[in-house]
Order: structure tokens, then sequence, then C-alpha cells
């Protein structure tokens, strides 16, 4: 028998995150990273009506798709990739995705098979994506078995998170961004922790009355790139999740399933929070856990938030709900258990 052998080198991929203030920068920044090439903007309805940001730019350039999870499909695919012929676009133009995790990963996703990779600059417009799902590559859609089913890993060529977009948000976007925050704590960093623990002592009359937003606003912005940096650190040693990786998932297995059973009416960030919580319960029942103070810590952190933990569905429709969970291994349900704050391990349900 004869045997070919091919190896091939992959192209090192890096690429920058950049914090902004205002519109104007953002705008400014992104006529930049262009640099003349062809190109088409992603959004939802929300982001196109509730900010000025799209002001100058020809409405022809830019897809407009309906604002919710249950959107997340083929059909707002095809959309993009429809929009990106009309504009003939080719392997050297770029696609920029102005929106939250919904049309971050959709833009991605449409960007990574559109001629087979043509290159996405994500830019954040909730707290939750500018931590989370804009860094790091991971990209595609939903199906009726579950989220994120279908998809490819695509890392964007620039991330731009700027402040202005959160001045838009309702507040439950900001507890949803906040869940992910801390879950970045507990996995790997107890001095963020610390730093979460500090804002949500100092603002959380402000979360139970759900005011004082421009101080609320900076403030959780000055932490948010101490958040980016341990999912960067993580995503370098483990780009497709065969390792490290894996611990970005604390809370997203029980959460996922959550989400899926409401129909989407719980959000993202919320069901984490929940899941997370679901999580510390296991971890104590295996004896992982190994003080009740960080679980204390935990509960308080969510609760200065005004973020209820409450598991609204039996443990059996959970499991029920987890069959399809791309993040099983060997056939068995992966769970991301906590030891302590910033340190945790993998589990099986």
């Amino acid at each position: 028998m004869k045997t070919l052998h091919i190896s091939i080198d992959q192209k090192k991929i890096s690429y920058e995150i950049d914090f902004l203030e205002n519109f104007s920068e953002l705008h400014s920044r992104i006529l930049s990273e262009i640099a003349g090439r062809n190109h088409v903007f992603v959004t939802d309805e929300n982001v196109f009506e509730k900010t000025n940001f799209f002001t100058n730019i020809p409405k022809e350039k830019i897809v407009i798709l309906p604002a919710g999870e249950e959107y997340k499909n083929w059909e707002s695919i095809t959309k993009i990739l429809d929009k990106s012929f009309e504009m003939c676009l080719d392997r050297s133009s770029v696609v920029i995705a102005i929106g939250g995790g919904v049309i971050g990963d959709m833009s991605g996703f449409a960007s990574r098979i559109f001629m087979r990779g043509v290159p996405v600059i994500q830019v954040p417009t909730t707290l939750l994506s500018m931590v989370d799902s804009s860094v790091g590559g991971k990209t595609g859609i939903d199906t009726k078995h579950g989220k994120n089913l279908i998809g490819a890993f695509h890392q964007p060529e620039k991330v731009l998170c700027c402040k202005q977009f959160l001045q838009t948000l309702e507040f439950v976007e900001l507890q949803n961004g906040l869940s992910e925050m801390v879950k970045h704590g507990i996995l790997g960093s107890e001095d963020h922790f610390k730093h979460l623990e500090n804002f949500s002592e100092k603002f959380k009359e402000n979360f139970l009355e759900k005011n004082n937003r421009i101080e609320i606003e900076n403030a959780v912005f000055s932490l948010v790139p101490e958040s980016v940096s341990i999912k960067k650190n993580i995503v370098q040693q483990d780009e497709q999740e065969k390792g490290v990786r894996g611990f970005l998932n604390l809370g997203h297995t029980y959460g996922h399933a959550m989400e899926l059973l409401s129909n989407f009416e719980i959000p993202h960030g919320i069901g984490v929070a929940k899941g997370i919580w679901q999580s510390v319960i296991e971890s104590e029942k295996r004896g992982i856990l190994q003080n009740d103070i960080d679980k204390k810590r935990i509960e308080n952190v969510f609760s200065n938030f005004n973020i209820s933990l409450e598991n609204p569905f039996s443990l059996k429709e959970i499991e029920e709900a987890m069959v399809h969970d791309k993040k099983k291994k060997d056939g068995k349900i992966r769970l991301i258990l906590v030891k302590k704050i910033g340190e945790v391990e993998y589990g099986n349900l």
C-alpha cells in the first residue's frame, strides 16, 4: 500500500481588539480598516433604528435583519449571502457585523462560507457580545435541535468595541453581559471576580431600581478589557475547543437547555447565570466545590445585579433538552464544574 503524507502549515491568525468611546471614533476606525475594499454591513432592525451610527452609510450597503434569536437561521444567512452577491463581493472584500451576538455569529458564518471565506470585522453592540461572542471566532446558527449546532470557526479581522452602543441597551442587556463577565472571573480570575464584586456592591441599588445608567455604563465599560483578556488568553491556547477553551462553556450546557425550553424567552446571559448556579449546586453535590464561602459570593454577586438564579424547569426536562448539545464528548454530556472562584474542571452528567 502506498501512502502519501500531506503537511500544511496553517497561517497564523492574529487580530486586535480596540475599545472606543463614541460613534465618530468608530466610524473613522471602520473606514480605515475597510481601506477601500468592497464591503457590506450586517445589522438588525433594533440597532439600525435605535442608533444614529448608520446615518452616513448608504442603505444599499446594509443588510438589515429582524432582531431576535428566533431569526438566527438559514433564511437570515441567505439574505446576507444574496446581498454579498448583489454587491459583487469577492474574496478581497469584507463583511462588517454591527450588532449583538446573533448578528455577529451569523455574519461570521456567512462570511466564512461565502466564496469559501472572506474577512469579517466584528463591531459588537451589546455588553454580552463585547465580552463574549465577538472574540474567539465561533460562528453559527440555531436549529430546532438546539443553539449553534451548525457553524464554523472564523476568526475576525478586527474587533471594535464602542461604549456609545451601551446607551441604547435595555437594562436586561447589561445583566446579560455581566453574567458572562462573572463567568470569566469564576473560571479563570479571582481578581476579575473581585472587581465585579466591588462594582456590584457599589451599584446594587441602581440595579434594583434600574437607574443611573450613565455611571453604570462608564464603570462597566472600564472592566470590559479585563474580561475580554481572560477569554483572549484561553482562545490563544485552544482555538477549536479541544482542551481548555471548553471551560468557557461554564453555565452554557444548563443555560442553553433553559433557553431552548423557554422558547428563548430566557435571554442568553440570564440563562448562563442560571446555568452557572446549577453547575455550582452540582459541584457541591459531588464534593468538588472547595468551600461554602465561594458559593455565597457567587450567589451574592448575581443578587447584587438583580439577576434571578431560579430554575423554572425540572432537571429531567433540562437533561432531555441537553441531548443534542454539541459540548458532548464520547456520547456523554460534559459539564464545567466549579472547584473555587478562579478554577474549574470538566465533569460528565
